[in-house]
């Protein structure tokens, strides 16, 4: 039990120490209309309410599976605004960051808990298992609509900064699948 409540904090404090590394990395950012400010205050705030929720339900899992679903969650809901970078935004930046904050949820929350979840569940639990691939297939896709999506994005997925992004974050595909 005090294994899982540690591997629990570990995951909420890697999420927050993602989450105010993001927020450290903003730099000064060119003026933005009052438009501009709101639409991104309301993106943002919007996206940390999705993100905290993910976290609290993410520190109840007391499983690798749950766990990994939790982290699957979480990832899913950064590409989704990753993906809104691309295509509405179109802010190569805001694409890398959002991509680096994405790569860090999946190299080291989902692959590992895929990982031990794959290890742990004996092979005649057949629902957790399928709820494991389900996972794995999930994540997978969720990773190939990101590369749709920045094939797609013009001059955004054209940036050398956010090629490299992408491809760190594709890459762990592999990992995901085993």
């Amino acid at each position: 039990m005090r294994g899982s409540t540690v591997a629990r904090f570990a995951l909420l404090l890697t999420a927050f120490a993602a989450l105010a590394a993001w927020a450290g990395a903003q730099g000064p950012a060119p003026a933005l209309s009052p438009e501009q400010r709101a639409k991104l205050f309301k993106s943002n705030r919007t996206l940390l309410e999705n993100l905290v929720e993910n976290g609290i339900t993410l520190a109840d899992a007391d499983d690798p599976l749950k766990r990994a679903e939790g982290c699957r969650a979480t990832a899913a809901t950064l590409g989704n605004y990753l993906k809104r970078a691309v295509t509405e935004d179109q802010n190569p930046d805001r694409v890398v960051e959002l991509a680096e904050l994405m790569t860090a949820v999946v190299r080291e929350g989902l692959v590992p808990n895929v990982a031990e979840a794959d290890r742990t569940i004996p092979l005649v639990s057949r629902r957790e298992r399928e709820r494991l691939a389900s996972v794995q297939k999930d994540a997978a896709a969720d990773l190939d609509a990101i590369r749709a999506a920045i094939a797609a994005g013009g001059k955004v997925g054209d940036n050398e900064k956010v090629k490299a992004a992408i491809e760190a974050l594709t890459g762990l595909k592999e990992k995901i699948k085993k």
